[in-house]
């Protein structure tokens, strides 16, 4: 089934400041069991309710395959998902990344089309506990581009540990508390080293990161290994506009966030690009 999903910004009379206009729209091309649209529907409505959409947007390169041509401006990701055997039951729950890709004017390197695979071992599971909204959601933001243009886009360099864009790090100042850049996670192996927000390898243990709601690390939506009450934090939507992105201002993005419904996981998973 294909689905769209966009972000529209419109006034509110409740809220001060300017009427924005801006859309960004995920469409999910996904002919699996309908049981799990459900799913799918709630992560992207979550993404577009963060996002706005792009800085700049105008095609100046691409991929072959990409579904934008020079001169164009992007404006949807569309987004195959699928249902397929990965590695059993537990460990790895998904992964997902950009297949194609532009250039914009401004230099950015942004996905135009990409993939999100789901183990068939562990779907029904994750759907009967609540946990594939999260899932999905996380495997949908790699292929919007964290971790996966991080290096693309100038903001990492793979082995550092070290995220260098300035909107990500001056949450990480202000929403942790933190000094220096964000840590990425450089252990889990291949499709979770250089691609994730830092925590204990295996999700094990506390970091002692905290936001201003007292919420550790460990519980980010982003981070390698998926945890119980996932939230996701000005810090993840500030990296992705240091990644070419336009996040949707407060507190339009706070009331998106408390829309959502909850994301309850009862243990420790590896979710991968």
């Amino acid at each position: 089934m294909r689905t769209s999903f966009c972000a529209l910004l419109l006034c509110m009379s409740t809220l001060a400041g300017p009427c924005l206009g801006n859309t960004f729209v995920i469409q999910v091309n996904y002919s699996g069991d309908p049981t799990y649209q459900s799913a799918f529907d709630d992560a992207a409505t979550m993404w577009t309710g963060l996002i706005a959409g792009y800085q700049n947007g105008v095609v100046t390169s691409r991929t072959f395959g990409s579904s934008y041509n020079i001169g164009q401006t992007v404006g949807t990701l569309f987004i195959d998902a699928s249902v397929a055997p990965i590695d059993g039951v537990g460990g790895v729950l998904g992964s997902a990344g950009p297949d194609q890709r532009i250039t914009d004017q401004a230099g950015f390197v942004l996905a135009t089309d990409g993939t999100m695979n789901f183990d068939s071992a562990d779907i029904l599971n994750l759907f009967n506990s609540g946990r594939l909204s999260a899932v999905i959601a996380h495997e949908m933001a790699h292929v919007m581009g964290f971790g996966t243009l991080w290096t693309n886009n100038g903001v990492y360099v793979n082995g550092s540990g070290e995220f260098t864009g300035a909107a990500a790090t001056a949450k990480w100042h202000s929403e942790f508390g933190q000094t220096g850049t964000p840590n990425v996670e450089l252990g889990g192996g291949p499709g979770t080293a250089n691609g994730h927000w830092d925590e204990v390898d295996g999700g094990g243990g506390s970091t002692g990161i905290l936001d201003p709601l007292g919420r550790d690390m460990r519980l980010e939506l982003m981070t390698g290994w998926i945890g119980s009450t996932s939230f996701v934090s000005e810090m993840t939507v500030a990296s992705f506009v240091d990644i070419g992105f336009v996040a949707v201002p407060e507190p339009l993005s706070s009331l998106a966030i408390l829309a959502l419904v909850p994301y309850f996981v009862t243990r420790r998973q590896r979710v991968a690009r």
